[in-house]
């Protein structure tokens, strides 16, 4: 092949291929700039919080049942003071239900902390909680949501397992293993003549309680007392990990297959899980106890996740409001609002 004729061959291969590489510089650099843009997009963006009260009076707030939590630092407090709030089984509607002002209970006016637990009346009506302003006592409370009226009933030493009638007339708690028993209507406190367990769930329109003894657990009948069924897991039980919900007759423990997992059991069957995940979580059984309502936290961000305990599928609810401070997090999950609010 002659000289001339290759060095042209080669001058052609050299310009075509200069002319693709131009050409897909831009192409590339889209791409690329597509790419920044959609992992931009993707990182999580917290809604600003809108503090709303939440009004018992509004029906259609209670269409269905609703989450209650304990926000710790929530982000409308510089002073990251807990309050109580609640959100929809979607995780939007989020209504403020008590700010930690009105929660405060002691008739000094000190202010202390929440024990970890809040149950709502199942009119929606009155919160039932512990508050600790000294010492190892707590103080146990009743907010009325509609008067905004707090009223101490009792103190004791220890965070007690309240339970409350299906009528909200009369709540039901622990002091020590002796049951308290409070009448809304005349506002005295006596004794309930039986012992149950800690911690203790009322359920079945008020005829059976299921409890915790030392290392069995129990089924009794809330009139007589009478241990209906009994079993025998062969540990010694906590009383403070046990999640119940009387509505769904299920409860949340350690799982007996592995302990570094949590187990959902069922009343009934309280030995074998009928499903597990993972530990540590901040987890909630939900209605007719089909799912799990976890909350998750990563890089700032906080999240409830809704996972069907039938197949598995995993549904993540929206984000929650960033916080002010830095020490974040929401604890005791509950349900309310399985009847009518007056």
């Amino acid at each position: 092949m002659p000289k001339s004729i290759f060095i042209t061959i080669i001058s052609l291969v050299l310009i075509t291929g200069c002319e693709q590489s131009s050409e897909q510089q831009p192409a590339q650099r889209k791409e690329a700039a597509n790419a920044e843009a959609s992992s931009s997009q993707a990182m999580p963006q917290a809604p600003e919080l809108k503090v709303i009260k939440e009004d018992i009076s509004d029906s259609s707030l209670y269409k269905e049942p609703r989450i209650q939590f304990i926000w710790d630092a929530p982000p409308n407090r510089e002073d990251g003071k807990d309050e109580v709030w609640s959100m929809s089984l979607n995780g939007d509607e989020l209504r403020q239900v008590a700010s930690h002002e009105e929660l405060i209970c002691d008739e000094d006016g000190r202010t202390g902390q929440n024990g970890t637990t809040v149950v709502r009346s199942p009119n929606n009506r009155y919160l039932a909680y512990a508050w600790s302003p000294f010492g190892p006592k707590y103080l146990r409370c009743i907010l009325d949501l509609k008067t905004r009226k707090t009223t101490v009933i009792a103190d004791s030493v220890g965070i007690p397992s309240f339970n409350w009638s299906q009528d909200s007339r009369f709540l039901y708690f622990l002091d020590g293993r002796a049951v308290k028993k409070y009448d809304l209507k005349t506002n005295k406190l006596s004794d309930y003549p039986l012992q149950f367990g800690t911690p203790m769930y009322l359920y079945e329109n008020d005829t059976k309680v299921f409890a915790r003894d030392n290392q069995s657990l129990k089924i009794y009948d809330f009139k007589s007392g009478k241990v209906l069924k009994e079993w025998d897991t062969g540990q010694r039980l906590s009383h403070t990990l046990i999640q119940g919900s009387p509505s769904s007759q299920k409860f949340i423990y350690i799982s007996s297959k592995n302990s570094n997992k949590l187990g959902i059991y069922t009343f009934n069957s309280p030995l074998q899980p009928i499903y597990e995940f993972r530990l540590p979580r901040i987890a909630l059984i939900g209605p007719k106890g089909k799912f799990l309502y976890m909350y998750n936290i990563s890089q700032g961000m906080s999240w409830i996740e809704k996972v069907n305990i039938e197949t598995d599928e995993i549904i993540n609810l929206p984000y929650l409001p960033k916080p002010g401070k830095k020490r974040y997090r929401i604890f005791n999950l509950t349900l309310y609002a399985n009847k009518r609010s007056i």
